[in-house]
């Protein structure tokens, strides 16, 4: 099954997955002054999305063959081959406004390194956004490395985020989290 495939089944037709990319991004609230990390970031579709309202967005993907697609071709996407664990280790989060992760973050090995590090080093203000599969969707991810909404969430409060936004998408949901209280 090639990338396009799965991304449709998983979204649907183009019109669906449009649909869905511009409500998850008007709820962003994205401008100019915006620098998004898109974490694990696939065929680039919400990268290239991301490109249209913000200054900057850097994409990683574990995949060197995803970065090859035509939405990675905008002069402000900064298309990472590396894997996302190694990735927060080495590089810097200070001048990231929001984190992404669509139906990823479930697949992260390094998930309360990649938290702490958002923590203790994202600047004020910024976010954590993702997108879910539902527990009970018919496709997907193994089930047993789903969050429910109520398990992601618990996860990553642990780390002095709260919730701020939750959307159903019908067969995902999107949810953004910034920090709680400042302990810097």
């Amino acid at each position: 099954m090639t990338i396009h495939q799965s991304h449709s089944r998983q979204h649907g037709s183009q019109e669906v997955k449009a649909r869905i990319a511009d409500r998850i991004i008007s709820s962003m609230a994205l401008s100019t002054i915006d620098v998004v990390l898109d974490v694990g970031s696939g065929d680039g579709y919400y990268t290239s999305r991301f490109a249209e309202y913000c200054s900057k967005v850097v994409a990683i993907d574990e995949y060197c063959e995803n970065l090859k697609s035509e939405f990675y071709s905008k002069a402000n996407i900064d298309a990472v081959c590396e894997d996302a664990c190694r990735w927060f280790r080495e590089q810097s989060v200070s001048e990231i406004t929001h984190v992404f992760f669509s139906n990823s973050f479930h697949d992260m090995v390094c998930q309360g390194e990649i938290l702490s590090t958002l923590a203790e080093h994202l600047r004020d203000g910024a976010h954590i956004d993702m997108i879910e599969f539902h527990p009970d969707t018919p496709f997907g991810p193994p089930r047993n490395i789903r969050f429910s909404r109520e398990d992601l969430k618990s996860k990553v409060i642990t780390y002095g985020f709260q919730e701020v936004l939750y959307i159903d998408l019908g067969t995902h949901y999107f949810v953004s989290f910034e920090e709680a209280i400042r302990r810097r």
